[in-house]
């Protein structure tokens, strides 16, 4: 299993899903979004502004939910394998 704590982002563009035939669509004109999420030992940041933006979370703490997923993908993993 790769390290869980660390830095992660990635991009948000909301343009396309208008240019796709779907069930819904999603457009956030401005939207901040500050999440400490406690349970999994992280906080993360989205900011969108006319339906570009990213997102932003930082895990610092391996708690113990984090352990149980990680011991449950490593046990799929030797079940697969």
């Amino acid at each position: 299993m790769s390290e869980y704590r660390g830095f992660y982002w990635n991009w948000i563009e909301e343009w396309s899903q208008f240019f796709q035939p779907c069930n819904w669509y999603t457009f956030h004109p401005i939207m901040i979004e500050l999440e400490d999420e406690r349970n999994m030992g992280g906080v993360e940041l989205t900011l969108i502004v006319l339906g570009l933006g990213f997102r932003i979370r930082w895990n610092h703490t391996e708690t113990e939910m984090v352990e149980k997923i990680k011991s449950d993908i490593d046990a799929l993993d030797l079940g697969i394998n």
